[in-house]
């Protein structure tokens, strides 16, 4: 649960705050940075998940190894 909460919920509210800020300040390079943000959450959504938690558990027992 941590997990979600720090790999989906803080780059979701990252985005969030660079779109609030790219409408208030009328600039559009945040409107990149938000909606790269907001691509990120619909990978995570979409099994992005599983593929991080995957490759988190693959370079801890590589480094296990060591």
């Amino acid at each position: 649960m941590i997990f979600d909460l720090v790999c989906f919920g803080g780059p979701f509210l990252l985005g969030i705050c660079l779109a609030a800020h790219a409408v208030r300040e009328g600039d559009s390079r945040f409107w990149i940075a938000a909606f790269t943000y907001f691509a990120y959450c619909a990978f995570y959504l979409a099994g992005g998940r599983e593929v991080i938690l995957y490759l988190l558990c693959m370079f801890y027992g590589a480094r296990s190894l060591l």
